[in-house]
């Protein structure tokens, strides 16, 4: 997140020139505590960036894991910023800053599970 917030608006952000739908999109922040969570997600999606997500699945973040500003954490964050979308919010992934970290191909054709584990199953269309 810390990277993408910064893209916003500039000639690397082509995110809304994609008309893909059912995405998935997975996110962790490692210089954000959990204000500038909330706030790199407010800005993502107000520059549409979820306008076809179907699921969001999100790291630990490395310097805002445990912490609490202001009655923010790094669960409520999130859990605020996508009240208005129902779709299903995994938290705690092993990917990110903080191990153990799982590659995760980007822009795969995917189906995710969550049953005692994170279970990714990549596939051709």
């Amino acid at each position: 997140m810390d990277v993408l917030a910064n893209l916003v608006g500039t000639r690397f952000d082509q995110v809304k020139e994609k008309d893909e739908h059912h995405v998935i999109w997975f996110l962790e922040a490692c210089d954000l505590n959990p204000l500038g969570i909330r706030r790199a997600l407010w800005q993502l999606k107000e520059a549409g960036w979820f306008k076809h997500i179907s699921g969001l699945m999100l790291g630990r973040p490395l310097s805002g894991m445990g912490v609490t500003m202001l009655g923010v954490d790094e669960y409520n964050a999130v859990l605020d910023i996508f009240q208005d979308i129902d779709i299903p919010i995994l938290f705690d992934c092993d990917f990110g800053h903080i191990g153990p970290t799982m590659p995760i191909i980007s822009g795969a054709n995917a189906k995710v599970t969550y049953e005692e584990r994170l279970k990714i199953e990549y596939y051709y269309k």
